[in-house]
């Protein structure tokens, strides 16, 4: 399947001091509202440093969504070959602010992933260290089911992202914008006179969740960004093409109701990124945050399953939920002066003599 750069396009943005074919990829959410980052702390947006085809190094932008501390989740078309920096921002990535800056240190790019077809266009990226003060993470969801997508059914969410808007780049808030989403093999409008993007819906339907055509779009740095319905993240900003006869080969304009644009389904891949996420060195940090548990059946103590802790740091406010724990024994908040903390020798005795007579702490 033959399709050109120019009849799909890709949300992502390229800036280089030379002209590059890269550019042919470049579009432009559109007629949407700026919100603070304090409100969707698990936004973020990405600076990817590229050497292009012609030896010069070019900055592509996109946006990210934290889906625990330290994981970026993300569009795999965002990372090129001969990527040799990536860099996550809290703030707009262009204005280089290092505080609220963390650095790429491991990349997670799907294996299945295929820049023609755009099938498995997501990726994760390990930072290297938790951002401060984040307050809740994106978590992904959203069964294909008949309740949420049966007899062409739409759903409301909201398009979040780092990108272009009617007034240019934002500074120092990123862009929201509501949409509607349809699932199915029909839910994408395609033009009756393009037989390649015709045949490129018709073979990829099951990866995507489509927006019903609006004004109120994803454009230049939204790639990657989230789809979040009913609260959860059920897709990724991925491509986009026009759908009205005639105007297959034209450029796409940002905010142009005769765009079809398509995000990925990541509930298609929540395993791959479960086992990620639970299979590297941040078991070890969140076990440490939230501690041991005690099993409610068995009154011992033991280490906290992945799902528990999935639940744990995915709650609608972690800070709150770890100060909780802490002041569990006194809802003061502070130790009384003449309370000394207790030794790890205090905390066992107590145990042992919780479990009955006959057991001795020497």
């Amino acid at each position: 399947m033959n399709i050109t750069i120019a009849t799909i396009i890709l949300f992502i943005t390229h800036i280089t001091g030379q002209p590059t074919k890269s550019h042919r990829r470049t579009v432009r959410i559109a007629n949407g509202d700026q919100f603070s980052i304090d409100h969707y702390t698990y936004v973020v947006g990405l600076k990817i440093e590229h050497v292009n085809e012609n030896g010069n190094v070019e900055k592509i932008y996109c946006t990210g969504s934290l889906v625990s501390p330290l994981f970026v989740l993300s569009a795999a078309h965002c990372i090129l070959k001969g990527d040799i920096n990536i860099e996550v921002y809290r703030n707009n990535p262009r204005n280089n602010l290092t505080d609220e800056k963390r650095i790429v240190v491991k990349l997670f790019k799907h294996s299945l992933f295929n820049e023609t077809s755009l099938v498995s266009d997501l990726c994760l990226l390990k930072i290297n260290a938790p951002f401060r003060n984040i307050t809740s993470y994106a978590m992904v969801s959203g069964y294909p089911s008949p309740e949420l997508f049966g007899n062409e059914t739409t759903l409301t969410c909201i398009i979040l992202g780092w990108g272009f808007n009617e007034f240019g780049y934002p500074t120092d808030m990123a862009n929201v914008a509501p949409v509607r989403v349809k699932y199915g093999p029909d839910a994408c409008e395609v033009p009756p006179d393009n037989k390649f993007i015709n045949d490129f819906v018709e073979q990829t339907w099951k990866e995507f969740l489509c927006a019903v055509p609006d004004n109120r779009m994803t454009c230049i740095g939204d790639s990657g960004g989230a789809l979040m319905c009913q609260g959860y993240l059920f897709g990724i900003t991925s491509h986009g093409y026009n759908y009205y006869p005639g105007m297959g080969d034209l450029k796409i304009k940002c905010g142009d109701s005769r765009v079809q644009t398509r995000f990925l389904f990541v509930y298609n891949y929540q395993k791959w990124i479960d086992d990620i996420l639970y299979e590297t060195s941040e078991r070890k940090i969140l076990r440490k945050i939230f501690g041991i548990l005690k099993d409610e059946k068995t009154a011992e103590w033991r280490k906290r399953k992945n799902k528990e802790l999935k639940k744990l740091f995915q709650k609608p406010n972690i800070l709150s939920t770890i100060q909780s724990r802490k002041l569990h024994e006194n809802p003061n908040g502070k130790r009384p002066l003449e309370c000394h903390r207790l030794r790890w020798e205090d905390v066992l005795r107590t145990d042992m003599e919780s479990l009955g007579e006959g057991l001795d702490w020497y």
